[in-house]
């Protein structure tokens, strides 16, 4: 799975696609996972169109002008493996480090605001998929959370 996204980071910063192969690969590690852990199966549909379902809204809205249908592929398949909640943590991990590096890229390099979302994606779903579990447990029981929670 790791090398799949560094593979998957590296052609989609210089070309802006992301190969279908890696998706898929990545969807068959996914289904492996659900077949091998049945606690996991319901976890995995739910995850699939956690955050793709949001982001297949947005791509038609914007006629796939603000996000890039290998994306929403990515959060799908990505979605098998790591679970709703995980794949929910994933993209907002991915869109900070994009909110984050990408900035800093336009104020320091030539770069423009046009930027390939899969890399950061990526760097969000391997962070989930190594420390998911502990960042949503110390989230969930940060104190001020249950105030927050009935406002």
């Amino acid at each position: 799975m790791t090398l799949a996204l560094v593979l998957l980071s590296i052609i989609d910063f210089y070309t802006f696609k992301i190969p279908s192969c890696l998706n898929i690969f990545i969807g068959i590690l996914g289904l492996i996972r659900m077949g091998i852990d049945a606690g996991h199966r319901w976890d995995g549909v739910a995850g699939f169109f956690s955050v793709s379902l949001f982001l297949g809204i947005i791509y038609i809205f914007t006629k796939g002008k603000s996000i890039g249908g290998g994306d929403i592929k990515l959060m799908a398949v990505s979605g098998l493996m790591l679970g709703w909640q995980r794949n929910i943590l994933a993209f907002f991990i991915g869109a900070l480090l994009a909110l984050v590096i990408h900035s800093l890229r336009m104020v320091f390099t030539e770069t423009g605001r046009r930027l390939a979302f899969g890399p950061y994606l990526a760097g969000g779903i391997l962070i989930s998929m190594l420390w998911g579990g502990q960042i949503i447990s110390a989230y969930l029981g940060w104190p001020g959370l249950s105030f927050f929670m009935f406002l």
